[in-house]
């Protein structure tokens, strides 16, 4: 892909491919060989590639992406990023209780949490 022969500043309003958008004062150069178009930069003195479909599908192509490759490779990312997490560990159940009168008895303390749910002694203090 050549670079086009842009016109001058001088030459915008003689040149056939320029033409000056009213709306927003600025110029648009069409290259009469692949129909790209670009905007120049006044203030840079420069012609920029305009953003359509076709620079989109142009870029892609010389990057060698599509939908397939690209879908592939988000789910090959997706999968990565999975392997990547730490394993979840099982989640606890369990409950602590602390602050129990000292005079409360091991079946008082059953009898009243038996209502939640099964009761386990601590198996490291028993």
């Amino acid at each position: 892909m050549a670079t086009p022969n842009f016109p001058k500043p001088s030459e915008f309003e003689a040149d056939k491919r320029v033409q000056l958008v009213e709306e927003t004062g600025h110029y648009i150069f069409t290259d009469p060989d692949d129909g790209a178009e670009y905007e120049y930069d006044h203030a840079k003195g420069a012609w920029f590639p305009m953003w359509n479909e076709s620079l989109v599908e142009q870029q892609q192509s010389i990057y060698g992406t599509d939908d397939a490759a690209g879908a592939s490779e988000n789910q090959n990312d997706a999968k990565r990023k999975t392997d990547d997490l730490p394993k979840r560990r099982k989640a606890n159940t369990s409950i602590y209780i602390s602050g129990l009168p000292l005079d409360a008895t091991e079946d008082e303390v059953a009898e009243l949490f038996s209502q939640c749910g099964t009761i386990m002694p601590d198996m490291a203090t028993s």
